[in-house]
């Protein structure tokens, strides 16, 4: 494997590209190289087996093909300088898949101790031991979809894809119980509903799993037309904050009641609710320890996850968006 895909972002960071930003990524956002799609179907993505969009594109973000030497060594140095904490490699499913993701994290490893997350599909106990040892210090195995009717829906059997609901669920527990940070994705916009979200979040946070939150993304070509939703910054605002309370034991599923799916109360008073929306680390990007992950399923006119602590404005639009101004 003589290249690797990564992000624009992480290209500017990297003296590979001219890039201008308004907030640099804090972590170097990698995917192992293929010049084929992705064996699995999940509807939602352009490298998908059916999709028609191009392979350059997870969610917003750009993933360019770029010299894995040139990579590596960069990233050593911007690791050492301060201007990324973390290095996040993305799996796709292929022949090689196994061979090249070990590959690139040992390139890695032989020059560099930066913190390493790994984005993959449920594997057998041996496997995840393996990474462990090879530097991987936070796996993530994304969920996607918030309840098993939408799982099958989008990247399950009725999509043709490899993936079960059980056997996602399944592969994150045992993921949990290996390493010490382990985490999952949540789509919000593919259908759910407030408590879906919720109840979901509730539930692997029991398991000591972190979930983070995307938006869904719509790219040309992929196999999933994005929904015509108006309530959708509401909903997406309001799974953010509820998840904010669970991961940090404010409340749970169970103190917060639902009105036909809608949440209509989130288990603490009201000024409560408007002095952690000032704090606004809620509103922040979700994930590993140090991701920020800029402008990823962002527009500068429509910013779900903030890559940095939210302005007085943006506070204010927080609040109307959660119907509290």
């Amino acid at each position: 494997m003589r290249q690797v895909r990564a992000s624009m972002g992480t290209l500017g960071v990297l003296g590979l590209e001219l890039v201008q930003m308004d907030t640099p990524p804090t972590t170097a956002y990698l995917q192992i190289y293929t010049d084929k799609r992705c064996r699995a179907n999940c509807l939602f993505c352009a490298q998908a087996s059916g999709s028609s969009a191009g392979l350059t594109h997870i969610a917003r973000g750009m993933y360019i093909p770029a010299d894995l030497d040139a990579v590596v060594s960069r990233l050593k140095v911007a690791y050492e300088r301060g201007y990324l904490g973390r290095a996040c490699i993305q799996t796709a499913l292929y022949d090689a898949w196994w061979d090249d993701t070990v590959y690139l994290i040992e390139r890695i490893r032989e020059v560099s101790g930066i913190p390493l997350s790994l984005s993959v599909f449920p594997l057998g106990d041996e496997r995840y031991r393996e990474l462990s040892k090879s530097g991987v210090n936070e796996l993530v195995i994304p969920l996607d979809a918030c309840t098993q009717e939408l799982f099958d829906k989008i990247k399950g059997k009725s999509a043709g894809g490899p993936y079960s609901w059980e056997g996602h669920l399944d592969g994150i527990k045992r993921g949990a119980r290996i390493f010490r940070n382990a985490g999952t994705h949540l789509i919000i916009g593919l259908g759910e509903t407030d408590e879906d979200a919720v109840k979901i979040i509730d539930e692997l946070h029991g398991y000591k799993v972190n979930t983070a939150l995307f938006a869904y993304t719509y790219i040309p070509g992929a196999q999933l037309e994005p929904e015509n939703n108006k309530d959708s910054i509401r909903h997406y605002r309001t799974v953010q904050l509820a998840r904010y309370l669970i991961e940090e034991g404010v409340a749970s599923y169970l103190d917060m009641q639902f009105l036909d799916g809608t949440l209509c109360d989130f288990g603490i008073s009201r000024d409560a609710i408007l002095r952690i929306i000032e704090e606004g680390r809620a509103f922040q990007t979700s994930g590993c320890h140090g991701c920020n992950r800029p402008m990823a399923n962002e527009t500068f006119s429509k910013i779900y996850n903030f890559p940095r602590k939210p302005n007085d404005e943006e506070i204010a639009s927080i609040k109307r968006d959660l119907g509290l101004d």
